[in-house]
């Protein structure tokens, strides 16, 4: 695996439905060395903390191979829209379904691990003027992944992504997301989710809270 494309963005304020919003999800590619650090990456800040800040989700990455999927949805050459969903790092070719919740991913001197798929917000849908669009990528499972920031560094496009920890006894990245948006309250598969300790707080939190209101008191 590779990085195609790095995105940025800052904050920037936009009117929907004749509303002032506060948003980072335009992100723009940078042809240029990035610092990635523990607590954020240079150049890049979230508008929104409560949602998408933490130490957690430092950075956002989404395969390329999606693209052609969304493209022929919404019958558009998304091809050349790198940072399409809003994500940090477009990366060539990798599959949600096969690669697990805490492995681990070095780029150039930088370190990384895998915490949570993304949890999408309206403001995807305003990305890609298209008001369903946050149901159809729920519905899709492909979500992309959050990682930490196990050491810092800078990258660059071009970059090889090498898989240095495999953490197999975990769940996968689309199982997850699955779970996380299932109807049918899988008990046992989010009382196993709640054992990996490195799948972040927020998501072991929406389990918990499902399970108590199923009655499943013991997982507190």
């Amino acid at each position: 695996m590779k990085i195609l494309s790095i995105n940025i963005s800052l904050p920037k304020k936009i009117t929907f439905n004749k509303k002032i919003l506060n948003t980072s999800i335009f992100k723009i590619p940078v042809n240029k060395k990035v610092n990635i650090k523990k607590t954020g990456i240079e150049g890049d800040k979230q508008a929104d903390l409560k949602s998408h800040g933490g130490v957690n989700k430092i950075v956002y990455a989404y395969s390329y191979k999606h693209y052609k999927y969304w493209g022929e949805l919404l019958k558009k050459d998304f091809s050349k829209d790198y940072g399409l969903i809003g994500e940090n790092l477009t990366i060539d070719d990798f599959d949600e379904k096969e690669f697990f919740i805490g492995d681990e991913f070095q780029i150039s001197n930088v370190i990384l691990k895998i915490t949570q798929p993304r949890i999408p917000c309206y403001k995807l849908g305003i990305k890609m003027n298209e008001k369903d669009f946050v149901n159809f990528f729920i519905n899709y499972g492909h979500l992309g992944m959050y990682m930490k920031v196990i050491k810092s560094g800078f990258i660059e496009k071009g970059d090889n992504i090498k898989l240095i920890r495999r953490n197999k006894d975990t769940m996968t990245i689309y199982e997850i997301s699955k779970l996380i948006f299932d109807k049918n309250d899988n008990v046992e598969k989010m009382k196993k989710a709640l054992q990996i300790d490195c799948l972040s707080e927020e998501i072991k939190t929406r389990f918990n809270t499902r399970l108590v209101k199923l009655g499943h008191y013991e997982t507190l």
